[in-house]
C-alpha cells in the first residue's frame, strides 16, 4: 500500500542542465614553449622548450663582469591563471579556440646556497632592455625583440595548431603568457550535426589536468646588455606539460518522474 501512495506522490520534475554533445581531448600538450628557428633564422613551426637565461647570484652588468654564482637547481612553486581563464570562442561554427593566460612562480637556487624567486615573464626582458629593478633573467630576441615586443610563437606542424606569445602591458613590462590552441569541430567525438552547432545555446567548457614541469639547468653564458656591458648568466630550459579537455554542450530540460526534495 506504502508503494502505491509513493508512486502517487511522484510527478513531473523539470531540471534545467547542460547536455555535452562532443568532447575533444589533448593529452600531454606542451603549453609553454617557443619555436624553433633554423640556421638561417627561419621559423619552423616547431616546439623547442622554453629558455630564460637567469643572472648569476652576485653578476652584475659591467665591462668584465664576475661570474658570480650559477643556478643550481630550479623548482617551480605555482603557476597562477589569469582571472576569467582558460576561456573558448566559438568561431564561425567551425572550430572551438582555447585561450590560457597564466603565471610561473620559480624558487631558483645557487650553488652559493642563496635562493631567489622569479616570476615568469614579469621578471624577464631581452637584453637590451635591461632593467635592475625588474629584470632576473633574459630571453631569446625570437620571443622578445630587442625593441622590448614580445613576438608570436608558432605551432603549424601538427594539428590541432597553437600559439603562445607573452602579454604586454607597456614598455618592458609583461603580466602573463598566453597560450592558444584551436580545434576544428570536425576533431570532436561525436561529430557535432549542423543543427546542434546552430543552437544559440552551444557553450564550450574547458578543463585543465595532470599539470607537470620540468626544468633542466645548463651551462653558464656570458650575455652582453649593451655596447659596453655584459653579465653571466645559466641556460635554464623549461617545460610545461598538461591535459586540456574542450566539452562542447547546449542548454537543455529534462523531465522526470520524481519528488522534489524541499516542497513549500
Amino acid at each position: 500500500m506504502s508503494e502505491v501512495s509513493a508512486l502517487q506522490d511522484l510527478r513531473e520534475v523539470d531540471i534545467f542542465t547542460k547536455q555535452i554533445l562532443g568532447k575533444k581531448v589533448l593529452t600531454d600538450v606542451d603549453t609553454l614553449w617557443q619555436e624553433e628557428y633554423d640556421a638561417t633564422n627561419v621559423p619552423t613551426g616547431k616546439k623547442l622548450p622554453f629558455r630564460i637565461y637567469v643572472i648569476n647570484n652576485g653578476s652584475t652588468p659591467g665591462a668584465t663582469p664576475a661570474l658570480g654564482s650559477p643556478v643550481k637547481c630550479a623548482k617551480l612553486v605555482k603557476r597562477l591563471v589569469d582571472p576569467g581563464y582558460p576561456k573558448n570562442s566559438l568561431i564561425c561554427n567551425h572550430k572551438s579556440k582555447v585561450t590560457h593566460r597564466y603565471q610561473l612562480v620559480l624558487i631558483v637556487e645557487f650553488e652559493n646556497g642563496t635562493f631567489d624567486v622569479i616570476t615568469l615573464p614579469k621578471n624577464l626582458s631581452h637584453r637590451l632592455q635591461y632593467n635592475a629593478a625588474t629584470t632576473k633573467a633574459f630571453i631569446d630576441a625570437t620571443v622578445i625583440n630587442a625593441a622590448g615586443t614580445p613576438v608570436l610563437q608558432k605551432q603549424n606542424v601538427t594539428a590541432p595548431f597553437e600559439s603562445l606569445i607573452i602579454v604586454s602591458t607597456g614598455a618592458n613590462q609583461y603580466s602573463s603568457y598566453e597560450y592558444n590552441v584551436t580545434i576544428p569541430f570536425t576533431d570532436f567525438t561525436p561529430i557535432l550535426r549542423p543543427c546542434e552547432l546552430e543552437d544559440p545555446s552551444l557553450q564550450s567548457y574547458i578543463l585543465l589536468k595532470n599539470f607537470r614541469y620540468d626544468v633542466d639547468v645548463q651551462d653558464t653564458l656570458q650575455i652582453s646588455t649593451s655596447d659596453t656591458n655584459s653579465v653571466w648568466t645559466t641556460i635554464v630550459d623549461l617545460t610545461v606539460t598538461e591535459d586540456i579537455i574542450n566539452k562542447l554542450g547546449i542548454d537543455q530540460d529534462v523531465i522526470i518522474q520524481g519528488t522534489p526534495e524541499y516542497t513549500c
